[in-house]
């Protein structure tokens, strides 16, 4: 039996941690004793972690340790306050460990696998803190476009055995950025149940109960934050308002930028058609009492929450970014817009008119999804040495 631990940096409502825990759910355990060290628990996920996973309780400081670290919380503030002025901004990953990294304490125990779920602070601890035969990097998103500088990171990745992206197209923009691990770059795709999706779309919130006849359900499920691009969501549906649609359109997510959102759709006077619900510990209920699944991010590494659009067959409106190709081809499946509120508020206008152009897409998903578990493990475990 593998002796494996996973680091992520919490286990908040996100496409990464709905992920990490499907994997967790679907290791065998017969196989692997598997270990989660939650950098900052307290996440509404923690309570659904599997039964058989460990969780790993952080290092202890000593008075003198935590003073020093005390200071680098002060250069941490420092560099974040002077990364506020600058054209070109560090990726606030880097900046924390530039000032902890050397101070902050890893793991006693030896593993034979160490996975750092996420690309940041959980890929510099398992690169250079943890003692495992094997370690993985996962990287779930766009990383440079997401900030990362890759000169700061290609010595953290060098030390990791694989690099797992979550798409092939990530996996080639990866090699592209660094070309000198091409060889242990791998692609796992997310791995997610539909069986388990459709089982807890099932349940009953009451946001969508008693609805007008007629109106459209929209809904959009993601982390409110800046690469999800809400704000053109609002803009969109400033739009839909002005072209005499009847809708109401949920946004499913909590984040930094919830606060400015809801501001936002006050701004707008559109209380009445957009519900910035926050987060939902079962986003599924308003995927699946929606009528049109609507994706406004500027970049994905994968896009989950498409995955879990299609599994339940809903017709789904996306932005172009690049990965989404991986999941939706255009006029087939579902319809791919630019990153504007006109281009966005047509294709919805579109299948809000077109009944059966929405019935043709929910056909075309009923027949193709797939459960990708079985294909996606083995992968993990030729990763993991199996």
């Amino acid at each position: 039996m593998k002796k494996v631990l996973f680091v992520i940096d919490s286990l908040n409502c996100g496409g990464a941690e709905r992920s990490l825990l499907s994997l967790l759910n679907t290791l065998d355990t017969k196989k692997y004793e598997k270990h989660l060290w939650i950098l900052h628990p307290g996440g509404v996920l923690d309570k659904v972690v599997p039964s058989d996973v460990t969780i790993v309780q952080s290092p202890l400081y000593s008075k003198i340790h935590q003073w020093i670290m005390r200071l680098c919380q002060g250069l941490f503030s420092f560099r974040l306050r002077q990364n506020g002025k600058k054209t070109h901004q560090s990726h606030p990953a880097e900046l924390y460990w530039k000032s902890f990294g050397f101070f902050t304490k890893g793991l006693e125990d030896s593993y034979d696998v160490a996975v750092a779920y996420q690309q940041g602070t959980p890929t510099y601890l398992v690169a250079t803190k943890i003692h495992a035969d094997i370690k993985v990097g996962w990287i779930n998103t766009d990383i440079m476009s997401a900030g990362y500088d890759i000169r700061y990171n290609a010595p953290f990745y060098e030390k990791m055995s694989y690099i797992s992206c979550v798409s092939d197209m990530l996996e080639e923009k990866v090699k592209g950025y660094m070309p000198q691990f091409a060889s242990k770059i791998r692609c796992v795709y997310d791995i997610v149940s539909p069986e388990m999706v459709r089982k807890m779309s099932s349940e009953v919130v009451p946001e969508l109960k008693d609805l007008p006849s007629g109106r459209i359900v929209l809904t959009t499920v993601a982390r409110m934050a800046y690469l999800k691009n809400y704000p053109l969501a609002v803009q969109t549906a400033s739009l839909l308002r002005e072209r005499g649609v009847d809708f109401i359109w949920f946004f499913v997510g909590q984040g930094s930028m919830l606060g400015s959102i809801r501001q936002m759709i006050v701004e707008n006077n559109l209380e009445d058609r957009v519900r910035a619900l926050g987060l939902r510990l079962n986003p599924y209920p308003y995927i699946n009492g929606c009528d049109i699944y609507v994706q406004t991010s500027l970049h994905e590494g994968f896009g989950l929450t498409i995955s879990e659009a299609k599994m339940l067959c809903k017709p789904i409106v996306s932005t172009d970014f690049d990965v989404v190709y991986n999941q939706l081809e255009d006029g087939v499946n579902g319809l791919i817009t630019k990153k504007t509120p006109e281009s966005l508020a047509d294709a919805i206008c579109r299948l809000v008119e077109d009944k059966n152009l929405r019935q043709q897409f929910s056909t075309v998903l009923k027949n193709s999804v797939a459960d990708n578990a079985d294909t996606e493990i083995r992968k993990v475990e030729e990763l993991f040495g199996l």
